[in-house]
């Protein structure tokens, strides 16, 4: 957030979740739910290969990005094409209700250097459209500005 504000560029954190991912371990146990984490991170760490984009796993199913200097719009596109590279890895999980195969939920919120925001609350908003993600249906990404 510091950097954001020096250098007057937005940034967005963005936090995803597997979804059903209980039940996911529970129908396939859990070392191919550990290879559904592994496959993830590696799209994750493609999509973050630039000097000042950060992923990194938060807990059990859940990870977080932050990326920069993109338009809303940019960071939009951005979390769609980590939802459908990871659909298309095409892992099939039966108890999955937004699709047949793994998919994620996205929650993105875009911070901008005129904002007074603490990255508690930053934190909080991310996680917030994260679980607006999943209320509406999961396979989506959800996203919300400062502005």
């Amino acid at each position: 957030m510091n950097r954001a504000k020096r250098h007057n560029r937005t940034m967005a954190l963005m936090m995803l979740d597997v979804d059903h991912f209980k039940q996911y371990n529970d129908t396939y146990g859990h070392q191919a739910g550990d290879d559904v984490l592994i496959q993830i991170a590696k799209i994750l760490k493609l999509y973050t290969a630039r000097s000042g984009e950060y992923t990194f796993r938060l807990g059990g199913e859940e990870f977080a990005i932050i990326v920069s200097d993109m338009s809303d719009a940019e960071y939009l596109d951005f979390g769609h094409r980590i939802r459908i590279e990871t659909e298309a890895l095409e892992i099939l999980h039966k108890n999955n209700d937004a699709s047949q195969y793994v998919t994620i939920s996205m929650g993105i919120f875009i911070y901008h250097p005129e904002s007074d925001m603490t990255h508690e609350q930053l934190y909080k908003e991310a996680d917030d459209q994260l679980y607006a993600a999943k209320e509406q249906g999961r396979n989506r990404v959800i996203m919300r500005t400062s502005r």
